[in-house]
């Protein structure tokens, strides 16, 4: 009996240790399955945490900041290669090829150049930030397990605007690799194409082999030159004679109330610079010492002709300024009188009502411009003085500020018949045009004065390099008068001239030398 009792009882203990220990382990293996949903449970927070800090801005920025890197490498290799043109209905493919190659790994082959090397890999990519973002992220135990774009487009929103688009799809994975979390994002954004070199330009300029590469950078002014335009303004104002053009900044010859005459003020040396405005009377009143260092005049009232003679004949001395004539000498050999300068007589003209000249910064002038044009050259009026009255329709004051300032600033400005910036990447980029987008610049400068390229070709730069002859324009650079714009000498700017086409574009046909009126090289 005390051995069954015996036998039970341990029994009975070993069953309550069984159940103990069954119980223990059970719970453990609660506890262990209680932290292994913990652990899962902390890695996939602290991804989602993590992904939840690269939000779409945050993408949104970052690309720009890589796209408008990359931009700049492609107008920089394309300055001197250029990128292969694709299918016509598809020209940009090589472009948004490269672009895409850059954006995912910051190169890109040498396949999408003519005869360039590939652009290397630089650190101006996704590829690069991952790497970057990865050593912030491995202390928490995550990292970017990959990336993917898709959907890559490239194109033009606007004349100076580059645009672009895509998906970005992350990946993120704990260090175990057990947990990962993905997010795409919708990126879509634009690039300022100003301060960018003008690829084609530059290209073309030292393909033509000129002493000089063409760099001029992409500007413009949406204000005033958003379109290609008449820029010309005629001043109206009744005209009775004149001979030759001029155009240069005004000096009054009359006094006023508050001011002696400006063209007392303005040192010698400078006079030859400047049109001397005022009557006759007021001119004569200045002295042969004065007037006789201007470079032309405008006449508020009629002028007085001294009759001379040569040969035998004596000079009327009655009036001493003449502007057909004022010289007692005849050319050697002649009985034509020596011949004047360049005037013209207006006799309501208010020399405040002159447009303001912006690019002038001298003292002592009015600060006020303007062109004058007459029908016939000083030469012809003097042999024939008649001819100071002749044809109207053929001469009068030009207000020329807006097509100089346009010029002399180098801004670009849009045409259909330009090719776009994009096109300007490309091969051949002047024989392309974009309806929307076209752009062009007018080229005047000592960078390019190589004659033995340009001579008398268009400065539109779409028509700078295709040996077609243009004329020259009256008050542009290096043609501001008859002896400024003859061929010899060659001024260090360069001579503006245009086609016929171009004249029609910005209204330069008043102006423009072949349209009859006073010659142009003299």
């Amino acid at each position: 009996m005390l051995d069954k009792k015996g036998f039970l009882f341990t029994v009975t203990v070993f069953l309550i240790l069984m159940y103990i220990l069954l119980s223990i382990s059970v719970w453990v293996k609660a506890i262990e399955s209680s932290e292994r949903a913990f652990s899962e449970f902390y890695k996939e927070s602290t991804i989602e945490l993590t992904i939840e800090q690269i939000t779409p801005d945050k993408m949104h920025d970052t690309a720009h900041v890589i796209m408008n890197r990359n931009l700049q490498r492609l107008n920089t290799q394309a300055e001197e290669y250029a990128v292969k043109a694709g299918l016509p209905e598809d020209e940009n493919s090589h472009v948004r090829a490269a672009l895409l190659e850059m954006l995912a790994n910051g190169s890109a082959a040498s396949e999408h150049f003519d005869g360039g090397a590939a652009l290397p890999e630089k650190e101006s990519s996704f590829k690069a930030w991952v790497a970057d973002l990865n050593d912030s992220l491995r202390a928490i135990g995550v990292y970017v397990s990959g990336f993917e774009i898709s959907g890559f487009q490239v194109g033009q929103s606007a004349m100076d605007k580059v645009n672009y688009s895509f998906n970005l799809t992350l990946e993120l994975k704990d260090l175990t690799n057990t947990s990962s979390v993905s997010r795409t994002y919708e990126i879509s954004d634009e690039l300022s194409i100003t301060g960018l070199v003008d690829p084609a330009l530059s290209r073309e300029s030292r393909e033509a082999k000129a002493n000089g590469t063409i760099y001029r950078q992409f500007f413009f002014d949406k204000t005033d030159y958003a379109e290609s335009a008449p820029m010309v303004g005629e001043i109206k104002q009744t005209v009775t004679g004149g001979q030759g053009w001029l155009y240069a900044p005004l000096a009054s010859a009359g006094a006023s109330a508050t001011h002696v005459p400006l063209g007392k003020h303005i040192f010698s040396p400078d006079r030859k610079d400047y049109i001397l405005v005022g009557t006759y009377d007021e001119m004569e009143a200045l002295t042969p010492l004065v007037y006789d260092d201007f470079a032309g005049y405008i006449l508020t009232s009629a002028p007085v002709t001294a009759k001379t003679k040569c040969g035998s004949g004596k000079l009327d001395e009655s009036k001493t300024f003449n502007p057909i004539s004022y010289s007692d000498k005849c050319e050697i050999g002649t009985d034509a009188p020596v011949v004047s300068k360049p005037f013209i007589v207006a006799p309501k003209f208010n020399l405040s009502k002159a447009p303001e000249c912006p690019l002038l910064n001298e003292t002592g002038a009015t600060g006020r411009c303007v062109l004058m044009i007459n029908s016939y050259s000083e030469a012809e009026v003097g042999s024939d003085p008649s001819k100071k009255n002749a044809e109207p329709s053929k001469r009068g004051l030009y207000d020329v500020e807006d097509i100089r300032t346009f010029v002399m600033c180098g801004f670009y400005t849009h045409n259909a018949k330009a090719p776009s910036y994009l096109q300007r990447l490309l091969p051949d980029p002047y024989t392309r045009n974009s309806t929307d987008y076209g752009i062009e610049t007018f080229v005047i400068g000592n960078y390019a004065n190589d004659y033995d390229v340009y001579d008398t070709h268009s400065r539109l730069d779409r028509e700078l390099f295709n040996d077609l002859v243009a004329e020259k324009v009256r008050g542009l650079p290096g043609c501001k008068s008859s002896g400024a714009c003859a061929s010899d000498p060659q001024p260090v700017t360069g001579v503006f001239a245009v086609r016929e086409g171009t004249k029609d574009d910005y209204g330069l046909g008043q102006i423009w030398c072949d349209n009859g009126a006073a010659g142009c090289d003299e």
